[in-house]
């Protein structure tokens, strides 16, 4: 294999995968590879080397070489058509990844380490990727097959108070893509006020579910018209909203977040979707979005 270069145009979207050569790490390669052919995107596998020699050929992990071969080979027999674009970089896997995902790019990445599978990558390189990615970044879970789960449905858990609708649109583009049901997911957590004083508090707790409620359907009901094949289920639920979106995800295909940003150039997760990408036994997608100016992180 030729040493990789960059021939892919900036702008045309792409799909980007971390790849280590663990085990692990083929769930994320897999998923990459069907989420190219299923948006026919080019597919952009990328390897990163640290070294103290940088760009010198002898620095070059013969391991990660093997395994981006072997990537390309399974691309070219599984689907003939598809571009790939093979790289690796010297580089910490953070910036490395980043470097190559754009607004428009899906950057996959899997659950455990890009340094072989020596750590867990969930809660260092998965969740410093997912909160500083310009695009959408799916972190998948080991051992996860596509093929088995594409007539299973895709879950959006919804944040009241954040500017949800990219993360709906979002959720929506994928129900309609593998024609599969949307389930929206809205939760309040009402134990705290209900502690305090379930009494003097409860006619507060409707308005601000009825409020919320309303918020969340004028939103939606463009995106219905805008996507009529889509099937909608709305769920509401009292509690935990990490709970919630873990107990509902399963049987079903992903699970879409959203990443706020504070307006100020600062990006993160907060702790539901921390929490649910640690813990989700399916894949999560996290959105970037706008948070509402009054909004709290969660």
């Amino acid at each position: 294999m030729d040493r990789p270069t960059r021939p892919i145009p900036p702008l045309e979207p792409r799909v980007v995968v971390g790849v280590d050569g663990s085990e692990p790490n083929r769930a994320a390669v897999a998923y990459a590879i069907a989420e190219a052919a299923a948006a026919g995107r080019p597919l952009v596998p990328v390897g990163a080397v640290q070294h103290l020699v940088r760009h010198e050929e002898d620095a070059l992990d013969g391991r990660h070489w093997s395994v981006l071969g072997e990537i390309e080979r399974q691309v070219e027999a599984e689907h003939p058509g598809m571009r790939t674009v093979s790289l690796i970089e010297f580089d910490h896997p953070v910036p490395a990844l980043l470097g190559y995902a754009d607004v428009e790019d899906l950057l996959v990445v899997g659950k455990r380490g890009l340094g072989g599978g020596r750590r867990l990558l969930v809660g260092s390189t998965a969740m410093r990727v997912a909160g500083r990615s310009l695009g959408t970044v799916v972190v998948v879970p080991p051992g996860w097959r596509p093929a088995e789960h594409v007539e299973e449905p895709v879950v959006v858990g919804v944040d009241p108070d954040s500017h949800y609708e990219p993360v709906l649109r979002a959720a929506f583009e994928r129900a309609r893509r593998d024609r599969v049901e949307l389930v929206v997911l809205h939760a309040v957590n009402l134990r705290p006020v209900l502690i305090w004083d379930p009494t003097v508090n409860a006619p507060l707790v409707r308005d601000g579910q009825e409020h919320s409620s309303m918020d969340l359907e004028s939103v939606i009901k463009p995106l219905r018209e805008e996507y009529p094949a889509v099937r909608v289920t709305i769920e509401r639920d009292r509690g935990r909203a990490a709970g919630i979106i873990l107990a509902r995800s399963i049987g079903a295909q992903l699970i879409v977040l959203g990443r706020r940003h504070d307006g100020r150039g600062t990006w993160g997760l907060g702790p539901v979707a921390r929490e649910v990408i640690h813990q989700a036994e399916v894949p999560v997608a996290v959105v970037p979005c706008p948070a509402a100016p009054t909004g709290r992180d969660r």
